[in-house]
Parts: structure tokens; sequence; C-alpha cells
């Protein structure tokens, strides 16, 4: 019984059991259904035997179950990942802290960051910790500007060796996805064209993203290894990892591990978004949102001493080292206060659900509203004036490039799949939709105007789960289709429909597909019935996706109930990180 427990906690994202969770809820058959009759064991019966099971360790020598506690129920491999990470982490943070010239820092610092007299910097704080550590986490929401704070990093690392007459640093850019990488790619790319640099300087910004597969080489057909790990590290200086909240707890112990422990790394990520898909929510239980203690006084009074701004400070010096590790930037410059998408965002991460739908039913806020459920056929009439407006425009587009940004403004998002408000009906709602209009010429299964998005790695065609292209008719080729995408440089590259990897239509997507992405609009579609994906972190990943403008498909029950449901994953990372201040 303990056995699959600890197998179905893993497939439902836990990295272990927590057996007193477990037996709060009646046992639950394959579909979901509590099993008539059955019940849990009493917990301490139940740990007693688990205990003196010949199957069952305490993790000091290598056994099929763990049992930590008394109340954690691990399988070996489980536990053996998450006790890598944590002596990965605590190795970093035992390290002392590098001591960059002062003064060349407080100058860089000054000069690329400005003056804010309005408050606290947090952007500087975490250009300073970046400074200073080896590990560090920058978490944030949308608009608080991770991209440019690292950027600025990069740019502080490099002349300080410069400088120092030193190798400026060898610097990777990483993400967890290849949509993603690229983002983060071009993004460093666009905010390092704004700053004043020395062409020395400008030159040793790094220019290529890739993804943590590649990177560390991932060997489909060796069973799935990795060419990069601790007996054979990457050569990077400084490595940077953006979109941390989507790594497992397998990728990002593969990930500590492939970095000597003299490297820098740096999560960048939002610790309130939805977590991976796979088992763990890592960056959430390093960065500890639940925590109380803040920055040492030592801490503290360094970033005032750098910045020359006063910064609080809620932790002893006894306090986890971790703490001085993370920074949250907490300033939006995308969203002010009239903005109500930044409001409804907070609201929702802060888990104040009337308040929330106050919001989106306040008059006041123009960026952001509320459509109340309907039936399927009531359904595509409310929305068949916002599919024309909003789909209707791209194919006019004559350049590629231009297409492909008109297509990539708006987008719909969807919790589910399957049903009447899930990711198959949606896009073909918005086939028939257009189609009616006159809009799209269907040629069977290809069409001209065909927007997809690719499913699974292809790196023998340099194409990654999450890439999205658009299917055209090329005039110089007889007018036949091709399926195009447009690399972070602005090249097009097109291919055979026939040579594409898996793929799906992608007027709607899934709203852990959109992780990574941004779109001006977006259309997000809420489970119109209770349902247990819904979420906080879902209803907050899916709004913080839009720049410009949220309109939301949903009951006011619906989104009370998502936003009072905080996923949690069970695990032992965040007390092993946290309990030993």
């Amino acid at each position: 019984l303990g056995a699959a427990v600890a197998c179905r906690a893993t497939t439902s994202g836990h990295v272990c059991a927590d057996l007193a969770s477990v037996i709060s809820s009646p046992p639950l058959g394959s579909g979901g259904d509590p099993v008539p009759g059955a019940s849990w064991p009493e917990l301490n019966a139940w740990v007693t035997a688990l205990a003196g099971s010949g199957l069952v360790g305490n993790g000091e020598d290598a056994s099929p179950l763990v049992l930590e506690n008394n109340r954690r129920l691990y399988l070996g491999k489980y536990w053996d990942l998450q006790r890598r990470l944590v002596a990965e982490i605590e190795a970093r943070i035992a390290l002392p802290p590098d001591s960059p010239d002062d003064e060349l820092l407080r100058r860089g610092i000054k000069r690329l960051f400005g003056s804010d007299e309005s408050g606290p910097d947090w952007q500087k704080a975490a250009a300073v910790a970046a400074l200073r550590n080896n590990f560090t986490v920058i978490s944030g929401g949308p608009g608080t500007g991770k991209t440019t704070t690292i950027v600025k990093i990069i740019v502080l690392l490099i002349e300080r060796a410069l400088e120092s007459g030193e190798q400026p640093p060898l610097i990777d850019l990483l993400a967890p996805t290849g949509k993603a990488a690229a983002r983060l790619e071009e993004a460093v790319r666009a905010a390092g064209s704004k700053l004043e640099l020395e062409d020395e300087v400008r030159r040793r910004i790094p220019g290529e993203g890739a993804t943590l597969h590649r990177r560390l080489g991932y060997n489909p057909r060796g069973f799935g290894s990795f060419r990069h790990g601790r007996k054979n590290p990457l050569g990077a200086d400084v490595v940077i990892v953006d979109e941390a909240s989507m790594i497992d707890l397998a990728m990002m112990t593969r990930l500590f591990e492939a970095i000597p422990r003299s490297s820098r790394l740096i999560l960048l990520g939002d610790e309130h978004q939805l977590a991976s898909v796979e088992a763990g929510a890592i960056l959430g239980d390093i960065c500890n949102s639940q925590r109380e203690d803040g920055w040492s006084p030592s801490f503290a009074k360094k970033l005032a001493d750098i910045t020359g701004q006063d910064y609080p400070s809620s932790a002893t010096e006894g306090a986890p080292a971790l703490a001085d590790c993370i920074v949250e930037l907490q300033k939006s410059y995308r969203f002010d206060e009239s903005s109500g998408i930044g409001k409804f965002a907070r609201l929702v991460r802060n888990g104040k659900a009337a308040e929330a739908i106050e919001c989106l039913q306040a008059a006041e806020y123009k960026d952001i509203s509320l459509l109340p459920p309907a039936d399927p056929e009531a359904l595509q009439e409310s929305i068949r004036e916002l599919i024309i407006e909003r789909y209707g425009s791209y194919l006019e587009q004559g350049d590629p490039v231009q297409r492909m940004e008109t297509f990539n403004s708006f987008r719909i998002l969807c919790a589910h799949r399957l049903g009447p408000h899930g990711f198959y009906h949606l896009n073909e709602l918005v086939e028939a939709t257009l189609d009616s209009a006159g809009l799209l010429e269907f040629e069977g299964a290809w069409y001209h105007g065909k927007p997809i998005m690719i499913t699974r790695n292809d790196y023998q065609l340099d194409l990654f789960n999450g890439d999205t292209g658009l299917v055209v008719r090329d005039e110089e080729r007889d007018g036949a289709l091709r399926a195009q995408f447009i690399d972070p440089e602005g090249r097009i590259r097109s291919f055979s429909p026939a040579r594409l990897p898996p793929h799906e239509t992608a007027y709607a997507m899934t709203i852990h597909k959109s992780q990574g992405s941004e779109f001006e609009r977006v259309f997000v579609v809420l489970p119109d019935g209770p349902s247990a994906l819904l979420s906080r972190e879902l209803i907050y990943t899916a709004i913080t996706r839009a720049r410009k403008e949220v309109l939301l498909l949903g009951g006011e029950e619906t989104i009370t109930a998502g936003i009072e449901k905080r996923i949690e994953r069970a695990s032992g990372l965040q007390d092993a990180l946290w309990s030993n201040g």
C-alpha cells in the first residue's frame, strides 16, 4: 500500500506522500471517485508497519522506499534526488560571499540603475546579491524587470573582470523550453541594446539562449542520460536560468550537479506561477514564500552601503544563509496603479478572492473584464466578434515576421484540454468561426494560415516544445503549403508540414503551455464547473500572460474557488533548506 501511495503521489506532482494528508481524504479509485467501503490504516499503525518493513529505509542506505520523520514516504529515487539537491544548495550557500570591489560596484550600480528615491530599489538589491553570491534567486512577477536586471548584472560581471585585467566570464543563458530560451535570448539582446556600454563589454554579452536539455547534453537514446553532470561539469563561469518555476526536481538536481560550485548560478522566475508538470515545486520551496524572516542584518547593511538605500531586515544573524540569496522584485514597471491587470494579479496572488471579484467588476479598470459563463451555443455567439477581431487580421500581413507578430498579439488560454471550455473545442470553434466569416480556406488538415505549436523537441530540425509557427502558401514553391517559424534574429525557417515533429493547432492553448509566453491580449476561459486543475496559481499564471488586456470567462463561484485553492506539493525540500536556522 505504501509503495502504491508513493507512486501515485509522484504522478500528481508531489515529491513524496505526506501520510497525514493522505489519510485526511477517502481513498480514490482510478477515476478519481471515492472507493466504496475502503479506508486508510490508522496513521501510527501505518507508520509503525512501514518502519518495520525491509523495503523501507531511513535514507541512509539505498532502499525502494524511504520514510522521513514518520510522516513523508518517498520512492527511493525521489528521496535521492531531493537529498542531492539539498546537498548542492547547502554547499553553495556555505561558501563565503564574494568580495567585489565595493567602490567599483557602487559606481556601476549607480550608473546602470540610476537613482530612485521613492523607496528600496529591489533591482539594485538583486544585483548586489548576484555579485556577492555564487547562488542567487531573483523572483518577480510580470513587468518587475527580471530581464533588465539580469542584463545589468551581466554587464557588472564583465566590467569587473575587465577592470581587474581578468578574462571576462563565460556566460550561459538557459531555460526549460525552447520557447522560453528564445524569449530570454531576445529579451537580453533588447535590454542590452538600450544601455550605453563600451564596445568590448557589449561584445561579451551572451547572444544565444539554449534549453536545459540541450546544454546539459540530453541523450534520448541513452536511457535519458546527460553528457554533463558532476563528473563532466559545464565550462561556464556564470549560468543564468529563466522560468525556473517550470523546472522539476530531477532536472533541477541535474542542473546543480552540472555546474561547478565555483561558478555562479542565478535562477530567474516567478515563485507564484504554476509549478513544473513533473514532480516538485522547486522554486517555491527554495524561495519559501511563507517565510517571515527577511535578509540578515549584515546583508541589509551591505545593501545600504552599496546602494545608498535602506532595506528591511527581519532576520537574525542565525537565520538560514539561504535568505540572503533570494531577492523578490516587488515593483511592477508594466502595471501602474490604474491597471486592473496588475491589481487583480496581486489580489489573486495574495488569495483575496472577494476583492479580486470586485476588481473584475469595477468599471474603472479598462484593461480587465469578466464575461459570465454560457452554454456552448451562447459561448460561440458571444465570442464570435472577439475571434474575428483578434484573429481576422494576421493573414492580411504580407511580411512573414509581421504576420507572426500580429498572430502572437492575442491568445485564448484554457485550463482543460477536453470539454466545451477545453483546448480542442476552442480551437475547433475558432476555425469554424473564421471559416464561416470567409477568412480561412480549408484544404483538409492543412490550410493557409493554420497556427501550430510544437509539442516535442526535434533537435535535428531545431524545433522545440512550445515553438509556434504558421502554415502559409509559399508562392516561391508554386503555392505549396509550408510551416514557417521565426527565430530570435527574425530569420524565417520553413518546413514541409510532413517533416514536423508532433504539434497542435494553436489558436487556443492550455494555461500550462502558456508559461514562458507573453501576449498583448488574452482571453482566459475557465472551467464551467468544479475542476481539480483550477487553482490560485493557474489563474495568476493565465492573467499575467497579458501585457495590455485580459478578458476572463468564468463564474464568480468558479473564480473564487480557484483563488482560495493553493497548489501544495508534498516535499521535504523546504524543511531541509529552511529549518536549520
